[in-house]
């Protein structure tokens, strides 16, 4: 009797455990979930999945050669066919993000796997923060503590992104350098109105023209990148439910846009509609 208890209370683990996942309790957070897995890994249809490995064998696409994975980071974007990286069974911990919003912090950048051999101290935190939420993630927070951790984790996973995949991830030159640092500073600051391209050139301590020079590298501009991280903040604000509450006046000043003309035009540019469409496509965003 108490062996079948045991098998009805843990059929889920059960059945993931013979597809050849193991998958702990999901924490979802809006666009963001978070789990511990193990077994034979992979991302799903229009999802991009960041794993920190603790251990298993991965294959570098790039040159191909074995790497023990422990300590190594994982980028796949699910639903391109891609050829795994995995080589057999590994256990890891997940970050789990929307396509459609990951392509939001890096557009046109997720066509490939991206295996990072050696954390950084991004990596390394993103990692020790996930495990700290999951191991209270019996605990009931407030509607206020959830909401943090969301918007952090939306955070913390677009700095993943922009580290890892970003159009220059690999390169070394001063020119990628001075731009992700832009990056960072647009992702980070883009709601304040005040933000503007001579703001973003002082912040980097660097002169506009050179900033302007490294984003044009790249076919970006400045003031693009700005309403683009300005664009994806009101995309999060009109397609979650607990902001129905705010006007779309009260969006586009909350978002830096300041006028909802500004807003409907980048929304129009970014995604195809306006305020109201994205409000209503919602259930199916």
């Amino acid at each position: 009797m108490q062996d079948t208890d045991f098998l009805e209370q843990h059929a889920g683990d059960v059945a993931k455990v013979l597809h050849g996942q193991r998958e702990d309790a999901e924490c979802v957070f809006g666009a963001v979930s978070i789990c511990w897995v193990s077994g034979e890994l992979a991302a799903v249809d229009g999802s991009v999945d960041i794993y920190f490995l603790s251990s298993g064998v991965v294959r570098d696409p790039g040159p191909g050669t074995l790497i023990q994975a422990d300590g190594t980071v994982v980028v796949i974007p699910g639903g391109l066919a891609l050829q795994s990286p995995f080589v057999g069974e590994a256990q890891a911990t997940r970050i789990r993000i929307q396509r459609t919003i990951a392509e939001t912090f890096v557009p046109h950048a997720l066509e490939s796997v991206v295996v990072i051999p050696v954390r950084s101290r991004l990596d390394s935190a993103a990692d020790a923060f996930i495990g700290a939420i999951m191991g209270e993630a019996s605990r009931r927070d407030s509607a206020i503590a959830a909401y943090a951790t969301e918007q952090i984790l939306l955070e913390l996973t677009g700095s993943l992104l922009l580290d890892h995949c970003g159009v220059s991830w690999e390169s070394t030159s001063l020119t990628s350098v001075l731009r992700d640092q832009a990056m960072a500073v647009i992702a980070q600051r883009c709601a304040d109105r005040e933000l503007n391209p001579e703001a973003v050139a002082k912040a980097v301590q660097s002169s506009l023209r050179r900033v302007q020079a490294a984003f044009a590298e790249v076919g970006n501009s400045i003031a693009a990148e700005i309403r683009r991280q300005r664009g994806r903040l009101a995309r999060t604000l009109l397609t979650d439910a607990r902001y129905d509450v705010l006007s779309v006046q009260q969006i586009a000043e909350q978002t830096g846009f300041g006028t909802t003309a500004a807003l409907r035009r980048a929304l129009d540019e970014l995604y195809g509609c306006g305020p109201k469409d994205l409000r209503e496509r919602r259930g199916s965003a």
